[in-house]
């Protein structure tokens, strides 16, 4: 079968990228940067803080891999910390080691599929902080 969106193969009338999708039950919205909640942990809360004002301070909005449009509100999938910071906490403010990744992008790389981009960029990082 074909998807009646992109003619890619599909199990069904569509493919999984165009799928109909419900609504997320608590609000109806999909998470984002913006979206007040209350906030637990110092940390996280510093980390948005951290992420919207990378997003006020840099006006491409592209993905980085492929230069796909973002789009003009910020979303939690669309910054990746290039050297994880789970390993490299010290690098985990440092606006050098943020990548802008639409969702596909992000997806492959938190996956183990690098790009060319992505590989560059990560031997860069390991050079320039000696790790």
């Amino acid at each position: 079968m074909k998807c009646k969106v992109c003619g890619k193969n599909a199990e069904s009338e569509y493919c999984f990228q165009h799928k109909p999708r419900k609504p997320l039950k608590q609000s109806g919205i999909k998470p984002s940067l913006i979206t007040k909640k209350k906030v637990s942990d110092g940390k996280s809360h510093q980390m948005k803080q951290f992420f919207m004002d990378f997003w006020k301070n840099n006006k491409q909005h592209n993905c980085e891999v492929c230069s796909k449009h973002l789009g003009n509100e910020p979303r939690t999938y669309m910054f990746d910390h290039v050297l994880e910071k789970s390993k490299y906490p010290e690098l985990a403010f440092v606006e050098e080691n943020i990548m802008y990744l639409c969702l596909k992008c992000h997806d492959e790389k938190s996956r183990g599929h690098y790009s060319e981009v992505t590989t560059k960029r990560i031997e860069y990082l390991k050079a320039k902080y000696d790790k």
